[in-house]
């Protein structure tokens, strides 16, 4: 058990010391302020391919719903010409 003690220790030890370079090398930094103002202004505008990306994904989807739209207009006129024509051939059978 004291081994496994010892050796928490000295781990211990070792973490400490390493903690201590590293907090002497990683130190935080202030960014310029041009920086900051310029991601600020591109955040709070957007780029242009964001509005385009965003124009071609809206025109995909209207024409994704206006093919369906189509489709389904087929559909019922098909369907409404089917019931017609089986009631017709009820009425004169």
């Amino acid at each position: 058990m004291t081994n496994i003690k010892q050796l928490a220790d000295a781990s211990m030890g070792k973490l400490t010391s390493l903690e201590k370079q590293l907090s002497g090398v990683l130190r935080p930094i202030e960014p310029r302020k041009e920086f900051v103002r310029g991601v600020a202004h591109r955040i709070r505008t957007g780029s242009q391919v964001d509005l385009l990306v965003d124009r071609i994904a809206n025109w995909h989807l209207i024409a994704l719903l206006m093919a369906g739209l189509i489709t389904l207009a087929v559909f019922l006129a098909v369907v409404g010409r089917t019931l017609l024509s089986l009631l017709e051939k009820k009425r004169t059978a």
